[in-house]
């Protein structure tokens, strides 16, 4: 899927991913590629980018509360 992570301040990740994992307001979640439609809110945790075999490639802090949404094999994390 494709994702963007967007702070207020600036663009902090554009790409192509396999799948990621946060902590949301009702538990953690992980999001694969081809996932349903999803629309949460992320508590402040860190998100983490997963490869093809569910492994970490790179983490992002998230210092406050986030939006995810999931839509057509593209998501956005913005706050």
């Amino acid at each position: 899927m494709h994702l963007k992570i967007k702070s207020p301040e600036k663009l902090l990740f554009d790409g192509d991913v396999y799948g990621i994992k946060a902590t949301a307001k009702d538990g953690e979640v992980v999001c694969l590629n081809q996932h349903a439609d999803y629309l949460t809110v992320l508590e402040k945790c860190d998100l983490v980018i997963l490869d093809e075999k569910i492994k970490p490639v790179e983490t992002f802090t998230l210092d406050r509360e986030y939006i995810l949404f999931i839509e057509n094999n593209m998501a956005a994390v913005f706050s």
